[in-house]
């Protein structure tokens, strides 16, 4: 019991994440699926190093941008530390130009 317990209050905390990230289009709406998806992964029993939600979100902007190359996320920029998001992103130049223009 106490297992389910703890996946309901980390489902709870991604989704209070979530509502910083807007509903869109198709890729804004794909970004967040896989922001929940990592997000749940990074902070569960089984994640060996927990990820930040910047970092979360830089490996979403990735995934979506694979098929979307022109693809910029949404989201609440004083939620999200935008200085955290360039460090994250500094070994992708299109997902880091992204975070840039929030500065």
């Amino acid at each position: 019991m106490e297992s389910i317990k703890k996946l309901n209050e980390m489902r709870k905390s991604v989704k209070e994440e979530l509502d910083h990230i807007p509903r869109r289009d198709f890729n804004q709406n794909m970004l967040r699926q896989a922001y929940w998806s990592l997000r749940l992964h990074s902070i569960g029993k089984r994640a060996g190093k927990e990820s930040s939600k910047e970092e979360v979100l830089v490996r979403a902007t990735q995934i979506v941008k694979k098929d979307n190359p022109n693809f910029c996320p949404k989201f609440n920029e004083e939620f999200f530390n935008v200085d955290n998001l360039c460090k994250a992103a500094r070994d992708n130049s299109s997902v880091l130009a992204c975070f840039r223009k929030k500065k």
